[in-house]
């Protein structure tokens, strides 16, 4: 072989030798290139999210350092953006060749907004005896996403006359405060309370006196003040004028006295005259009865004037009509014969049909009515028996439970009646 052919043999240049470091050169590089492709896109989830409490909602796309259409959350991932606290989150996103990838976040949802916190009034005034007020009473609003507690800024005398400023801590379960200050003045109580409706009473020999109805106390302070009676001089046996003290007394011990006369009158009713009773009689009717009622609708209002209009009382009954109507009606105070008498004597003046019944005597008696307005006769007692019940226009069969029930209140000698319905 010539020596120019060795040359040229000894100058051919093997193409492995190029090919080969080329494609390790790219190899790593495409390995540096992916490794850094991937690790930018695996670090997508911040470590750690701040929110302020009482958001109602918190997307993904706060956990993200750049937008990734796939991102979601977890399934077991849960939080409440409107409730301070700390958060595990799970984030899951899909990313091409390497599938899905995860990362986790913690959020702290924090609380650092105060309450917003109004006066329940503007100016606190107070009696000595008032009950002092808790602290919640001086809040009127409160806006805060979660329960606050209240408290005063310091100890408060209520109970010492003065004026001073009244200063209420509002707290949040964060620790959060706002206060409210009121202007507050304590007073003593010198009002006196009022009694009104006291008027001079009669009543006949051996009644019984009910001193307080239609007497009302009021005070500007006091919701319950006390009322008493001072009837020591009083005998209700005995003929006579008779004086007697109302006495009222409000809780700081203000006192109010109003003194009026009871005549005791003879228990034989002189007055008692047909004209008389039917005069007064007229006048009640004129009261309760209206154009247009039915004789039941009449009945009906005649037994409860009797009811609520007669205080019921067991001593000095009066068996005589005229007299047992004149002092129900005068008077209005009686037995159950005086209410029995006063609605018989009414229903007479506007024509019902009614008739006295009388309960078979045991250790106590009873009267009471029957009515008829064109239906048969019916029960009407106008009494308001012990349990409340009130018997108008019952059944006979209905009014035998009844007594049957009650110690036989209500029974009767069925042979001097007639048929009842």
């Amino acid at each position: 072989m010539s020596v120019q052919k060795q040359a040229k043999k000894r100058n051919r240049i093997n193409p492995w030798k190029i090919i080969l470091p080329v494609a390790l050169i790219l190899v790593i590089a495409a390995g540096v290139g992916t490794y850094f492709y991937y690790n930018e896109k695996a670090d997508l989830v911040y470590g750690e999210v701040y929110v302020e409490a009482g958001a109602s909602q918190c997307p993904v796309s706060e956990f993200l350092k750049r937008p990734e259409d796939s991102a979601r959350f977890s399934e077991d991932t849960a939080f409440d953006p409107s409730v301070p606290g700390d958060y595990d989150i799970k984030i899951e996103w899909d990313m091409p060749v390497f599938g899905l990838q995860t990362g986790k976040s913690v959020l702290h949802v924090t609380d650092s907004v105060a309450p917003e916190v109004t006066a329940s009034c503007e100016e606190l005034t107070l009696f000595v005896t008032d009950k002092a007020p808790e602290p919640k009473d001086l809040i009127g609003e409160v806006k805060d996403i979660s329960e606050c507690s209240f408290a005063f800024a310091d100890e408060y005398d209520f109970k010492d006359e003065g004026s001073f400023d009244v200063t209420v801590v509002v707290k949040d379960s964060s620790g959060n405060e706002s206060t409210v200050t009121i202007p507050c003045t304590v007073k003593k109580d010198t009002e006196p309370p009022v009694i009104e409706g006291v008027e001079p009473i009669e009543i006949a020999q051996g009644d019984a006196i009910v001193y307080k109805r239609g007497v009302t106390v009021t005070d500007d302070c006091d919701d319950n003040p006390t009322l008493e009676v001072d009837d020591s001089k009083v005998n209700t046996d005995k003929r006579g004028f008779y004086n007697i003290t109302y006495i009222a007394t409000d809780a700081a011990g203000n006192k109010t006295e109003v003194t009026t006369q009871v005549h005791i009158v003879s228990a034989k009713i002189a007055e008692a005259t047909a004209d008389t009773v039917n005069a007064m009689a007229d006048q009640i009717l004129s009261q309760i009865i209206t154009p247009g009622m039915t004789q039941l609708e009449q009945a009906k209002a005649i037994f409860d004037w009797t009811v609520n209009n007669i205080t019921y009382s067991e001593t000095a009954g009066i068996d005589d009509l005229t007299s047992a109507a004149y002092k129900g009606m005068y008077f209005h105070i009686g037995d159950c014969t005086v209410k029995q008498k006063t609605a018989e004597w009414l229903l007479n003046r506007m024509g019902i049909k009614n008739m006295e019944i009388e309960k078979i005597r045991d250790t106590r008696g009873h009267y009471w009515l029957l009515i008829d307005v064109g239906e048969g006769w019916y029960h009407y007692d106008p009494n308001l028996q012990l349990d409340g019940t009130l018997i108008f226009y019952w059944h006979d069969a209905d009014l035998w439970a009844y007594s049957n029930a009650h110690k036989n209140t209500h029974n009767y000698d069925k042979s001097k009646y007639p048929a009842i319905q």
